[in-house]
């Protein structure tokens, strides 16, 4: 699984699990808290109301010199469960009788009667009523009597703790999901991280030079491959460190071996225990030549890997190009008794970087006969095909075997590894395979232990 999924599904499924608690605990609060609320809100409600007619009875009870003010102290005291108002009809304001308790004001409005009753520590409680529950005069005034049991403030006490108490439950719940996400959050940095941890230990453990430093890949996911990613510098890294080793222990024999040479020749000729003559100046000369390849074969071989060689492109008669070639080694192939035999077809050209081809070829044909020459046979084919060339050399020589045929390619490998083997530096193979990718084309090898080895260049024929 991509590590996207896996992070989207971490993602998804938190969110999900975070949300849904939050819903279920939310909505199991306050069902409990309304329940309960509601079930105090019917009691108190049904236990304080007040029928009309006890009120009318007491109305008319009351001795007819009583002033209004005196009227509504004795309703009040003879209630104290209720709360009453009372309105002058005709001016429509809530009468200069108040309640010492409460802060009672009238509000006008287009229908029926409401009013603002305001307690300490309590929010206001706002009453409405369609039409006045009973009217009668005083003085020649009509007034509106009006009233609601007191319980009502409790009933709005006991809903502004119902709130506080949804608040505070929000709160805590919110604030234990919150922990819950910290502590998802911190497990899922911890799992996504922790091969990133590894691999930076890893990291620090090739910076100082313990390159055969692995990772064990137990993923498949993006983080999976970067670690087989990692695998495969470090072993590249360690080849690369081995190769150069062999390279800088190869260079300095190959360098030191003719120089050590020139050098005793010159001193055996400065002794007088040599002739200073032609034959020895040849010597020299051929040893330096010698120094002069190895040189520009490491140069070639160190433009062609930078990609900083320049071709030459042009139309090319590949057929007679072979041609020449074969002619070339004839001779030498009738001398070393080798059986040298060629199948080229007629007629190819090709725009080719000629020049870089035919090292190519005469490197493959030399090596042939460097290693293949206890078979006795060498062929070497053309053949054109859609969308390349194909030029084979092959030889019925010893072969190679699996280890060989991985390395051959390789800078300074040498299928003899006795460093008494001067007929090979150990560049041509290198320097043909990078020449080939210049070129987009390939050289493959087909070969096995006693068979002999076939190379051949595919000459891509395609811009």
């Amino acid at each position: 699984m991509k590590l996207t999924t896996k992070f989207t599904l971490l993602v998804t499924g938190c969110t999900f699990l975070l949300l849904g608690s939050y819903y279920f605990m939310s909505i199991h609060s306050a069902s409990n808290a309304f329940l309960k609320f509601n079930q105090q809100t019917v009691v108190l409600t049904s236990q304080g109301l007040l029928n009309d007619a006890l009120v009318s009875k007491a109305l008319t009870k009351q001795s007819p010199t009583l002033s209004i003010n005196e009227k509504f102290t004795q309703l009040s005291n003879e209630f104290p469960n209720q709360q009453f108002m009372l309105v002058n009809k005709r001016q429509k304001a809530l009468s200069s009788v108040h309640d010492l308790n409460n802060d009672i004001s009238y509000i006008p409005v287009d229908n029926g009667y409401q009013f603002k009753i305001e307690q300490a520590d309590t929010e206001p409680l706002i009453v409405q009523f369609n039409q006045g529950q009973m009217d009668f005069v005083v003085d020649d005034t009509l007034y509106e009597l009006f009233w609601f049991p007191r319980s009502m403030f409790k009933q709005k006490q006991a809903e502004n703790r119902l709130l506080t108490r949804l608040a505070d439950e929000f709160m805590l719940s919110l604030l234990v999901l919150s922990l819950i996400a910290a502590g998802l959050s911190w497990l899922g940095a911890w799992y996504f991280l922790r091969p990133l941890k590894q691999l930076k230990m890893s990291f620090l453990d090739i910076e100082h030079g313990k390159l055969d430093t692995r990772i064990s890949v137990q993923r498949k996911d993006e983080v999976g491959e970067i670690l087989s990613s990692f695998n495969n510098l470090a072993s590249w890294l360690q080849g690369l460190h081995q190769q150069y080793k062999q390279m800088n222990s190869d260079l300095s024999h190959e360098l030191r071996t003719p120089l050590h040479a020139i050098g005793s020749r010159i001193e055996a000729m400065e002794d007088g225990l040599i002739p200073m003559d032609s034959e020895q100046l040849q010597i020299l000369a051929r040893e330096l030549k010698s120094i002069n390849r190895l040189i520009d074969d490491l140069s070639l071989l160190s433009i062609t890997e930078s990609n900083q060689l320049s071709l030459q492109y042009a139309n090319a008669d590949v057929t007679q190009m072979l041609k020449t070639l074969v002619e070339r080694y004839t001779l030498r192939a009738k001398q070393a008794g080798i059986e040298l035999n060629s199948k080229i077809s007629p007629n190819i050209t090709a725009t080719i970087d000629e020049q870089r081809v035919r090292q190519i070829v005469i490197n493959l044909i030399d090596n042939a006969f460097k290693y293949g020459a206890s078979g006795k046979e060498i062929n070497i084919n053309l053949q054109e095909h859609d969308t390349y060339l194909a030029i084979e050399i092959s030889d019925n020589g010893q072969g190679m075997n699996a280890e060989q045929q991985s390395a051959v390619f390789e800078r300074f490998y040498r299928i003899q590894q006795s460093r008494s083997d001067n007929n090979s530096l150990g560049l041509g193979l290198p320097i043909c395979m990078h020449l080939a990718q210049l070129m987009n084309s390939e050289i493959s090898l087909v070969t096995s232990q006693g068979e002999g080895a076939s190379f051949t260049l595919k000459l891509s024929t395609t811009s």
